[in-house]
């Protein structure tokens, strides 16, 4: 009996206690922001944004003439914790984009946000053995 105890007490606690994982992980390029305040709208050319921030993240042609280079870096830590129905997921990181318009490889317009962020996520588990199962196959005659 004490050893059932040993045992499966601690299970239980477990189960109840649920588990907890965290990751970490980086997307985009990093790029110099301080280095924003140097673009001149109508002034600043495309190999000069080059010559600042490097090849952007990505590149999406909105016009014949008009182009729009994104730079964006985000590194975001998340943390799953699983309790007996409910997965709760909580990501925290910091964050870049800049995106700019570039028309005839002048800059016409560009916009920029920075700063830390907090999302927040709930999945209900579902553990019930009433879900459907696959027919398996059958032979034809």
């Amino acid at each position: 009996m004490k050893i059932a105890l040993y045992i499966i007490l601690p299970l239980f606690c477990a189960a109840i206690a649920g588990c907890s994982t965290t990751w970490t992980s980086t997307s985009g390029r990093d790029f110099d922001a301080a280095k924003i305040a140097e673009i001149k709208k109508g002034v600043t050319t495309a190999a000069e944004l080059v010559v600042m921030f490097g090849q952007p993240y990505s590149k999406s042609v909105k016009t014949e003439n008009d182009v729009e280079w994104t730079y964006s870096w985000v590194k975001a830590s998340s943390t799953t914790s699983s309790g007996w129905s409910v997965e709760n997921i909580r990501t925290t990181g910091q964050k870049k984009h800049l995106s700019v318009l570039v028309r005839n490889d002048v800059v016409v317009n560009y916009s920029y946000d920075e700063g830390p962020f907090e999302l927040n996520t709930k999945h209900e588990l579902n553990y019930s053995s009433d879900r459907p199962v696959a027919a398996a196959p059958t032979k034809a005659h």
